[in-house]
């Protein structure tokens, strides 16, 4: 059950279910794959197709009742409640758990029922209580995660310091991958430029996606036609590896110098070296690791939603601290889509995160290498500055940020622009 055709006609045959609308609102920022409709006098969001689709309905849904004064397409509607019906024939899915962790958390003056719609067009409950098992690591496929915590040194291999110190670029920077056993990714300003382990490794730039080449893989083909190179413990394959780091680094740069198109991975890597001031309620947020340390450790801290088949975990942009206390940070930029509907479903993420790490014991040892305390995470959504007219995107994304106690911080523009900082 993946088509909007099929969630809509669906609703039809609901009893209660009326004003069924699956076309896209660009004045709410609401997309066609959340069907809004009225169901037994309560505003309603009927969800399908992928995951975090179904997940993102749930903020749409938050989002339109807390801004849509008391009714929907002039119709008053419950103030105390409002449904989401999940579309789905299956139950416990990743979806599912974290729709209840959502609608448990949520701090409002009005709740939100589950329902699961099936294909038959029956209605039937999902619990109303969070997930309080993540702690499980068997139960949600994340056991492999701590042997290589647990191997992870705090150091990297000699031969990523090797070649960390023949790119001596503030914005080069060594990445632990926290769900593969002993590698490190090197990136560029937030690019991806190598991965290597104690050993070997190999240096390349992007990949075709689709039979489309972009701009990184082209620069990076004109530099060096034959695409990966492997690298080895041997000076020579050191060498090369440093010297055409160090060229496309240059060539990238002045390709990057030429717009200012906006960057998500530019603004990661500027968080995690500390180049971008991040206040909260409690104070600025510090680096996991010292500022003079070239390994971005808070990156890419992989979690999990909700029971899942997949070993891939959902990564976290960045963790910073203040004290003992670790913050869960979700970064996003400006699209072409606007900010309204992206920068809205950064706080579904910003929960999910925070909540894992929460209760995510078999991972306490990781914390407790940088002295943090997982239980009490905080979490923030990280976005630019609005710009002038956007105002109104600003204070309806920060009141559902209030709605989860997650803390909005707007940074200036030019962290989240691909060119060089000055």
């Amino acid at each position: 059950m993946t088509a909007l055709k099929d969630v809509a006609e669906l609703l039809e045959q609901v009893p209660g279910v009326s004003d069924i609308d699956g076309k896209n609102d660009r004045v709410e920022s609401i997309v066609g794959t959340a069907v809004r409709c009225l169901y037994n006098g309560q505003r309603t969001i009927a969800v399908g197709t992928d995951t975090k689709t179904q997940i993102g309905g749930l903020l749409d849904l938050i989002d339109l009742h807390l801004h849509g004064q008391g009714d929907y397409k002039g119709v008053p509607v419950a103030a105390d409640e409002v449904t989401l019906f999940l579309a789905d024939d299956a139950w416990d899915t990743e979806a599912e758990g974290a729709l209840r962790t959502l609608a448990a958390l949520l701090d409002a003056e009005f709740r939100v029922n589950l329902r699961r719609l099936t294909s038959r067009a029956e209605v039937l409950p999902i619990s109303r209580h969070g997930l309080d098992d993540l702690g499980d690591h068997e139960k949600y496929r994340y056991s492999d995660w701590r042997g290589y915590f647990e191997d992870l040194c705090d150091q990297s291999s000699a031969l990523v310091q090797r070649i960390l110190a023949g790119v001596p670029r503030e914005s080069f920077r060594a990445y632990p991958m926290l769900t593969n056993k002993g590698r490190w990714s090197l990136r560029l300003e937030g690019l991806e430029v190598a991965q290597v382990g104690q050993r070997r490794g190999w240096v390349d730039v992007a990949k075709d996606y689709l039979g489309k080449r972009g701009p990184e893989r082209t620069a990076w083909l004109a530099q060096v036609p034959e695409g990966r190179l492997e690298v080895t413990e041997e000076e020579a394959s050191v060498d090369r590896a440093i010297h055409e780091i160090n060229r496309f680094a240059d060539a990238w740069g002045d390709i990057l110098a030429a717009g200012v198109k906006q960057n998500e991975h530019a603004l990661e890597s500027r968080v995690l070296r500390g180049a971008v001031p991040i206040p909260v309620s409690t104070g600025e947020l510090q680096l996991i690791g010292g500022r003079d340390d070239r390994v971005s450790w808070g990156s890419q801290f992989p979690t999990r939603w909700g029971r899942t088949s997949s070993n891939a975990g959902r990564y976290l942009d960045a963790l910073l601290r203040d004290g003992s206390t670790p913050w869960a940070l979700e970064l996003k930029i400006e699209g072409s889509g606007g900010v309204g509907n992206y920068y809205r479903h950064a706080v579904e993420q910003a929960v999910l995160y925070r909540q894992f790490i929460r209760q995510a014991t078999p991972l306490a040892s990781w914390f407790e290498r940088f002295d943090l305390d997982h239980r009490a995470c905080g979490a923030a959504v990280v976005v630019p500055e609005f710009r002038s007219g956007s105002e109104r995107w600003a204070e309806r994304l920060r009141a559902v940020c209030g709605a989860f106690d997650v803390e909005l911080v707007t940074v200036p523009v030019q962290f989240a622009e691909a060119r060089t900082l000055p």
